[in-house]
């Protein structure tokens, strides 16, 4: 989706995953850890899960009734694809809807989120309220935290404001994980992450910090992206084994 901070957003669209594909990365990691079972799914990360909402829904309901994830353990985060979250509160699933907001105005969200041109603040606030009138589930926001650039006091009263009185919404902060392509980009000092927290809280809305995990493998949020691709093998789909392939 191009966001400006986002080492995955230069990576551009190679082809939408098929739900089996979705599901088997859950198989697979239960099978390397097979003393812990999976209780939680998270759809995020790499790729915008709404735009791939077909499969994402089928492979959702496989997590459901087959690999037994209760469906209130399951997250799905979207940039703010307007139309396909309206799609998904018509299924009436009692998952957890992750929306990546990372700016309380139009001017520097659609800076730093190229989507908001097409879909607004304005436009997203008011689908989510409808998503929550409907399912009755609480959204999260997702707010990476930008030294000088979204963090300061302004933007945290603007915030504050935007979400104050909206039931069943919180904001969870992550601080930004430096990469190779956004070097205009500063992670914020702890100080600066905390007051904006306090600020926001004051309005009565629910804040609290990402535990971070994988940045200094480059494997945290924003950080993925492929930095080794042959002949586009990784792209290709692979061979799907069945009970009846292979000698008897």
């Amino acid at each position: 989706m191009a966001c400006s901070f986002c080492a995955t957003g230069t990576e551009g669209l190679a082809r939408n995953l098929a739900a089996g594909e979705i599901v088997d990365q859950v198989l697979q990691i239960q099978a390397l850890h097979p003393d812990q079972r999976i209780t939680h799914v998270v759809l995020m990360g790499m790729g915008e899960p709404l735009l791939n909402l077909p499969a994402v829904l089928k492979a959702v309901r496989l997590l459901n009734e087959e690999v037994g994830i209760a469906m209130r353990h399951i997250t799905v985060s979207t940039v703010g694809v307007v139309p396909n979250i309206r799609k998904l509160a018509d299924e009436d699933l009692q998952l957890t809807l992750a929306v990546s907001l990372h700016a309380p105005n139009d001017a520097l969200r659609s800076q730093l989120v190229p989507l908001n041109d097409k879909y607004p603040i304005a436009m997203l606030m008011q689908v989510c309220r409808d998503y929550v009138n409907k399912t009755k589930r609480r959204i999260t926001f997702e707010y990476v935290l930008l030294a000088g650039v979204n963090d300061t006091e302004k933007e945290a009263h603007e915030l504050g404001h935007l979400l104050k009185g909206v039931p069943l919404v919180s904001v969870n902060t992550i601080p930004y994980n430096t990469t190779n392509v956004a070097d205009r980009y500063q992670r914020p000092t702890p100080d600066a992450t905390r007051r904006f927290r306090e600020i926001v809280a004051s309005y009565g809305v629910t804040i609290t910090q990402r535990q971070e995990r994988g940045h200094r493998i480059a494997a945290a949020c924003g950080q993925l992206k492929r930095s080794v691709l042959q002949a586009g093998s990784s792209l290709r789909p692979l061979p799907m084994a069945t009970a009846a392939s292979g000698p008897k």
